[in-house]
């Protein structure tokens, strides 16, 4: 019984820590100015995260080649993050893990 109730504990922990985790994403993106030109939804300066994450559905390399152009600043403005953050911003904008 004992093992049960920490086998619970750790499961609702770790659910926790996931939904945490989305809104830290979601916080970081506003802290590097991602939300001045990109919307969940509809279309600012930049596309939509859905825009982009249906562009990029079957791209296997869209997570690495997103990092890169956002770290060096080809074809997007450079985002000052480090790479985990980046990684974090971009699989979350692109529905991908």
């Amino acid at each position: 019984m004992k093992l049960k109730v920490m086998m619970l504990v750790a499961a609702g922990a770790l659910l926790s820590v996931g939904a945490a985790s989305a809104q830290d994403v979601e916080a970081l993106k506003k802290s590097k100015g991602c939300t001045n030109c990109h919307d969940v939804e509809a279309k600012k300066m930049g596309p939509s995260y859905k825009e982009l994450s249906a562009k990029y559905a079957n791209d296997k390399d869209a997570v690495p080649n997103a990092i890169k152009k956002l770290k060096d600043g080809q074809g997007h403005m450079k985002v000052a993050a480090t790479d985990d953050e980046l990684k974090a911003m971009v699989e979350s904008s692109l529905n991908k893990k």
